[in-house]
């Protein structure tokens, strides 16, 4: 609690980050994958998928030509059900350094900036990722011939198609993650407070 009976003797000079804008994105979609889980590595194929975690190697937010582009590197730790009842064990496998890039533009921003004031009015950006989610679909195995794990997208000379790549043993898995991206735009501001600390105050 603040209290000041003689303002001109306890005047707080404080350094205070102020909020100019929000973006919020719930629910993101920040992987959408077919990953082959080689039964070599987990000991058998996949029944189904227990747990997951989320390990965020970077996220970063650069600010550039009046608009802001997110950058997040995660590591997806699934918590695998090997084999069939009863004979089951738990395995865990980690699919490393996936990579979500999203440029947002000022006019996704609440309240919308113009230029301008992003230009003056801002000079930080926080980015918080907060209630991590995810789904999956067993796709079958692997070393199937039309396994979605046995093919993967390229792009030639403009144009979309498909390629096979190795047969592995394993079990073929459609993998999705999610997030709500809250990125804040701010400046930091000299804020002139009148007051003192009430001693009778608890904290």
């Amino acid at each position: 609690m603040l209290k000041c009976e003689f303002p001109e003797g306890c005047r707080l000079d404080l350094w205070a980050k102020v909020i100019k804008a929000k973006y919020i994105e719930k629910g993101a979609e920040v992987l959408c994958r077919h990953i082959c889980i080689p039964a070599a590595e987990v000991g058998g194929y996949v029944s189904l998928i227990d747990d997951f975690k989320i390990k965020v190697n970077c996220a970063t937010e650069t600010l550039n030509f009046n608009r802001v582009k997110i950058m997040i590197d995660f590591d997806l730790i699934l918590v695998l059900i090997v084999g069939n009842p009863p004979d089951t064990e738990y395995q865990v496998f980690t699919i490393p350094c996936n990579v979500y890039e999203e440029t947002v533009e000022l006019s996704e921003f609440d309240p919308p900036l113009t230029a301008e004031e992003f230009r003056n009015e801002v000079d930080q950006s926080e980015l918080i990722l907060c209630n991590w989610d995810f789904d999956y679909d067993i796709k079958g195995c692997c070393e199937d011939e039309h396994s979605p794990c046995r093919h993967r997208r390229v792009f030639d000379g403009g144009d979309l198609s498909a390629e096979k790549v190795p047969c592995v043993r394993g079990t073929c898995i459609e993998v999705k993650v999610f997030v709500d991206i809250i990125d804040k735009l701010g400046k930091m501001h000299d804020v002139i407070v009148y007051g003192e600390l009430d001693p009778e105050t608890e904290c």
